[in-house]
């Protein structure tokens, strides 16, 4: 997936829950290092992105052709 096709971002902190987003068809864009949120340590934060959803193909048209 290119940066460009993504319609949707997240973060994650921990690899569980990366591959928890990974195993729900995010994508993985990034790794940085980063201070958790209400403690004073630094850890790994995972970026992911989700593709829009592709548009569905017409599968029946009924066209009527003149004769």
């Amino acid at each position: 997936m290119q940066l460009s096709e993504t319609a949707e971002v997240t973060h994650v902190y921990g690899s569980e829950a990366a591959n928890a987003k990974l195993a729900e068809g995010w994508k993985l864009l990034g790794v940085v290092s980063a201070t958790t949120p209400g403690l004073q340590s630094t850890g790994v934060v995972y970026v992911l992105g989700k593709a829009a959803p592709e548009p569905k193909m017409a599968t029946s048209l009924n066209v009527r052709f003149p004769t």
